[in-house]
């Protein structure tokens, strides 16, 4: 039972090499396809590219948006594993984190509508939840160690 707690870990790595892949496709059709100007050579080489299209900023933000937050739920994994504390709820909050994310992940890069005028982005209502499971889990480990 204890190592089931890495697959979820293990698709949450997948979805960021998802991500990144989109948003290099994306960078590589603004350069080489739609012929995006840039100031100079080197912006083309290095995120954030500001001169794409909306998609390819919004495939950026989601890619970075995946290297914090969820840099606390693995860490909550391996803090779980190490403990021994593995069980079925903590393996189906994890799951259910992954499944928000994604959807978070699709919403932000395809979607990403704003409500309030403009200043309040609807896919918080779906990163909410998921930062409350993590936020869960931890306290969850903290209470069972």
């Amino acid at each position: 039972m204890s190592a089931e707690i890495f697959m979820p870990m293990y698709y949450m790595m997948l979805l960021t090499v998802v991500v990144f892949l989109v948003s290099t496709s994306i960078r590589l059709k603004e350069i080489y396809i739609n012929k995006a100007s840039a100031v100079d050579g080197e912006e083309h080489r290095h995120p954030p590219f500001d001169h794409g299209s909306v998609l390819l900023k919004n495939a950026q933000r989601n890619l970075a948006n995946l290297f914090e937050f969820p840099v606390l739920f693995y860490a909550v994994c391996l803090c779980i594993y190490v403990t021994g504390s593995v069980d079925a709820y903590f393996v189906t909050l994890a799951y259910w984190f992954f499944y928000l994310r994604v959807a978070h992940s699709i919403y932000h890069i395809f979607f990403n509508h704003l409500v309030f005028n403009g200043g309040y982005p609807l896919r918080s209502l779906i990163w909410i939840p998921a930062t409350a499971i993590m936020i869960w889990m931890w306290m969850r480990f903290i209470s069972v160690i």
